[in-house]
Formats: structure tokens, C-alpha cells, sequence
């Protein structure tokens, strides 16, 4: 090797290895950014929701129409608790007994409160105690399932059809992240059903047997972590594992739904890296407070200025660092006499064009109609100042 090869060799070497260097702590800092923005998962759909308004903070593919296996049972869930009573008691059909697969093993004939149905539904996911509440609460699992159509579409879902309260595989049965998430955050407005979703284990009578059915939650997630506090499990081969979860924590509350993961390990860890994502990149601001003053130019024919104030506080989940956040303020004159209370404006607020919300801005005291010399006085000496701003100009 020539003396300019090695010296050659020598100088190339430390740049080669600097270079290295540089790779893997770029690399290493690509994957440290990604791990701090936004959620990834193995999941082929997800969605992350403020419970608070059903504003919609992160989603991949969540209008897809996908089998969603028992999560559908928050529908079920729900229907029985507004339409029947929780102390009424359910004789349970052959039909409701024998449909299969995941059961809390009710015998025909056997009778069981609808409290204790709603706990084998939701904790369980007992496809047995789900087809028992809907002839109980519809008189066949046909008009339930229009009764869970009915509600879905009021509740703004546009990827939904249920035909059946279990969530076993029938073609024609689906929903979407996005709606299953609508769906969610209409049900744990109900104290019961949150509760019921919220708890750990639950006990009721077995008869016959020498021990009763304790039923223990299927989602790991509420057995594992204090803020994880809902909603509901799925599984069947065709829809993969599911998982709608919700968690709290001082003011926030969002919710998750993960769809079509190929492992119960990957539908629980895209959950909680969803959920997680929520609560530590987002806060509840408040971007309007209750009375928050605004003055309104005031016209001639006005008596006095009029300041307008918030009726009320506006809170919102909003990342830490928000970006594309603003308000417009829109007023409407209105004819005299002005009362104190009466709504002149409002305020709305959007993000990136997005509307989040809205305040009404409300008269502060009462304005009359000035006379006719006040009205000319008035004009006067708008005209004068506007004279004496140009000449000082």
C-alpha cells in the first residue's frame, strides 16, 4: 500500500465512524420524535375522543366499517338500562340460553334481574345474558335490533348496522371506530353504566351449583390501571381484538376504541399508548371565562356604551401547545330598547377552521333609545372629533 493510500485510510476512517455516529443518533432521534407525537399502532383503525364534547383529538382509518364483535354490547347495555327497570326480573328463553360461545351459562327457564343480565353483558360480555335483555326489553332480538338502529342513527353514527345485541359475525353487522367512540361517550353519560363498566368483579347467583358466578371484567386495562375506567372487550376471528376504553384524569376524560388488532397483547398496548397520549398531551383550558367583558362600539342613537359579557365558562381539551386556536367575536345591533340579560353576540371559537364551540355575549345593563337633540348633540360631537383627529394627524 502506497504512503498516500494509508494516509488516505487514516483521514477517512474517523469520518466514516463520525458518520456512523451521526446515522444512529438521527435515527435514534426520529424515533424519539415519533414516540412524542402522535400515537402509532399495530391496529388497522383507531380513534381518540374528548369525552367532554366528542371532539375527535387522533384517528387512523376510524370511518372504516369494521366488525366490532362485542364491543356492540354498549348498545345493548345501554337500551336495557333506559327501558326497563334494573329490579325487574328476566326469565331466560332457550333461545337467549343456547346461543353460544361467550356465556355466563344461564339455564332456561332460569330467572335473573336485569342488574345482574347488565353486569353478565358488560363485565362478561355473556352473549347469553345480552340476548335474554333484548327479548326482555323488545320481545325478540328483530325489533332490538331496530331499537339499537334507532338509537345509532341519533346519535349521529353513519357507519352502523347492527342486526343482533351479541356481536357475533352476521353479514351486515358493523360500525366504525368513529362511531363506536359516539356511541361510548353517549353511554358513560349514564351513572349505571358507568359504574357497571368501571367495576372489577361482580357476583351473582349460579343455581344448583355449589358456588356462584363471579364475573370479573374482561378488560385487563381496568384491572391493571387506576384511570382506566371502561368501556368494553371484542373478539371473533373475523372482526380480530377490540377494545373501546375510557380514562380519567382530574378534569379529562377521553376515550379510545382500537379495531382489528391481531393480538389481545397489541389491542392492549395500542390502547393504553392511545389513551396515554390523551391525557399527557393534552389540558383543559379555559378559553373563555363566565363574564368576561367585551365593549360594544356604541351607535348615536344610543344613550350609553354597552359592554357585553360571556354567559358562561368554555372549557376544552387542547394540546399543550396549541396551534390554530382562535375566536370571532360576531355582534348583532339590537333594536331598543336593550335589555340587560338579552343575547347581542356571541363568541366562537375553532381550531384550524374547525368550530369547537360557542359563548353568548349578553347585554350588561339597560340601554334606551336617546332623543332626538341627544341623537344631534351626539352627532355633533362624533363629527368635531373625527374633525380633530385628521388635523392632528
Amino acid at each position: 500500500m502506497s504512503h498516500k493510500s494509508r494516509k488516505f485510510l487514516t483521514f477517512i476512517k474517523p469520518v466514516l465512524v463520525s458518520f456512523i455516529i451521526f446515522l444512529i443518533l438521527f435515527f435514534q432521534s426520529v424515533h424519539i420524535l415519533a414516540a412524542a407525537g402522535t400515537p402509532q399502532i399495530t391496529a388497522s383503525s383507531g380513534l381518540l375522543m374528548d369525552a367532554t364534547t366528542g371532539r375527535v383529538l387522533w384517528e387512523k382509518n376510524s370511518n372504516s366499517k369494521c366488525s366490532v364483535a362485542s364491543t356492540t354490547k354498549m348498545m345493548t347495555g345501554i337500551l336495557a338500562i333506559e327501558n326497563v327497570a334494573l329490579n325487574e326480573v328476566v326469565t331466560v328463553s332457550s333461545l337467549a340460553a343456547n346461543v353460544g360461545e361467550a356465556e355466563i351459562y344461564l339455564s332456561p327457564g332460569e330467572k335473573r334481574t336485569v342488574e345482574e343480565l347488565l353486569y353478565g353483558v358488560l363485565l362478561k360480555s355473556g352473549n347469553d345474558a345480552a340476548v335474554a335483555l333484548a327479548e326482555h326489553v323488545a320481545g325478540s332480538v328483530e325489533n332490538f335490533a331496530k331499537m339499537m338502529n334507532e338509537r345509532a342513527e341519533s346519535l349521529g353514527t353513519t357507519n352502523t348496522h347492527f342486526l343482533n345485541p351479541t356481536g357475533l359475525e352476521q353479514e351486515g353487522h358493523y360500525s366504525s371506530a368513529h362511531d363506536l367512540a359516539l356511541i361510548a361517550r353517549y353511554c358513560l353519560q349514564n351513572e349505571k353504566f358507568a359504574e357497571i363498566v368501571s367495576t372489577e368483579k361482580y357476583v351473582i347467583p349460579w343455581p344448583d351449583n355449589p358456588y356462584p358466578r363471579t364475573l370479573t371484567n374482561h378488560n385487563k386495562l381496568i384491572l391493571k390501571y387506576d384511570y382506566i375506567d371502561g368501556v368494553k372487550t371484542g373478539y371473533t376471528r373475523k372482526a380480530g381484538y377490540c377494545l373501546v376504553a375510557s380514562a380519567t384524569r382530574g378534569e379529562k376524560r377521553v376515550i379510545s376504541v382500537v379495531l382489528s388488532a391481531l393480538s389481545s397483547k397489541d389491542c392492549y398496548a395500542d390502547s393504553k399508548r392511545v389513551l396515554d397520549y390523551g391525557l399527557n398531551e393534552f389540558e383543559m383550558r379555559k378559553i373563555i371565562k363566565k363574564g368576561e367583558s367585551f365593549k360594544l362600539i356604541p351607535l348615536i342613537t344610543w344613550e350609553d356604551e354597552l359592554d357585553l359579557v360571556a354567559d358562561k365558562d368554555f372549557s376544552l381539551l387542547t394540546k399543550k401547545k396549541p396551534i390554530g386556536l382562535y375566536k370571532i367575536i360576531t355582534v348583532k345591533y339590537p333594536d331598543f330598547p336593550v335589555l340587560k340579560g338579552q343575547k347581542v353576540g356571541e363568541i366562537q371559537v375553532f381550531n384550524e377552521g374547525e368550530e369547537l364551540g360557542k359563548v353568548n355575549l349578553l347585554a350588561d345593563e339597560n340601554i334606551r333609545k336617546c332623543s332626538f337633540v341627544e341623537q344631534f348633540f351626539n352627532y355633533m360631537s362624533s363629527f368635531f372629533e373625527s374633525i380633530m383627529r385628521k388635523i392632528k394627524s
